[in-house]
């Protein structure tokens, strides 16, 4: 397009959720052309019917982490995995912001690796969220929310979802039944993201342990106790800065 290299995709016309090409498709495509922060979103060029065209990043999507990092090995270092944890974060914040009176929230991030899918990578190792097409909106009227809840895929399970999501009650499953929430929920679930950054090497044990006191606020069970977005951002942005400006001394083990 103009000479610069884009990305054609024709939709599926189904799949587990029913039709592509409907209402989720379609305030996917406006959120991509209104957002007011449109850097943080993968950038659409144009679309028409079910093909969209947008731009390229060619080290895909974040589920092959490790992969990248092997092709790179210059940017697998500890600076480049916890800017990753603060570039998803300033994604949530964004999306959190409640700017022109919405939240917007994923409802179909339930285990990592669904979520990983949805973030590609920048050139430089930074994230943009590729698939908006199953946001929920929280509508805001001054200091009251319309809460929403996830259903479009059925009963989610396991620890990566937060307590609020999963089924509460005895018996089967019954999605009219489940109760509200807010965006808390994917507060609660940033330490499980920013620890599948840093992965499992011992050079990033004691910048976990610098991490432990805010992971801690957002694993609360409680969702009002759960620190927002903005302030995860701040705690991850102090943390950053504080690494680059001692060389990583303290914030490095190694064997």
């Amino acid at each position: 397009w103009q000479k610069f290299p884009v990305v054609v995709k024709k939709l599926r016309k189904f799949d587990r959720a029913g039709k592509i090409a409907g209402p989720g498709y379609l305030q996917g495509i406006n959120l991509m052309k209104n957002f007011y922060r449109p850097s943080v979103l993968l950038q659409l060029v144009g679309h028409c019917n079910d093909t969209i065209v947008t731009e390229v990043h060619r080290l895909l999507d974040a589920r092959d982490l490790e992969t990248r990092f092997k092709e790179y090995p210059l940017y697998n270092t500890l600076q480049t995995r916890m800017q990753l944890c603060v570039s998803y974060v300033d994604i949530l914040r964004t999306l959190h912001s409640g700017h022109d009176g919405k939240i917007y929230v994923q409802c179909d991030a339930n285990h990592i690796q669904k979520l990983a899918g949805q973030f590609l990578f920048t050139e430089d190792f930074r994230l943009v969220l590729s698939d908006v097409d199953s946001m929920e909106t929280i509508l805001l009227n001054g200091t009251n929310k319309r809460l929403i809840k996830c259903t479009v895929w059925g009963e989610v399970t396991g620890s990566f979802p937060a307590p609020e999501e999963l089924w509460p009650y005895k018996g089967g499953y019954d999605a009219s039944k489940l109760p509200l929430y807010d965006e808390k929920i994917e507060i609660w679930k940033i330490p499980d993201v920013c620890w599948y950054f840093l992965g499992d090497d011992v050079s990033t044990r004691q910048l976990k342990r610098s991490l432990k006191d805010i992971h801690k606020q957002c694993k609360n069970r409680n969702a009002r106790k759960r620190p927002t977005a903005e302030q995860v951002y701040k705690t991850y942005l102090t943390i950053y800065k504080d690494m680059i400006k001692s060389n990583f001394s303290g914030f490095k083990e190694t064997v």
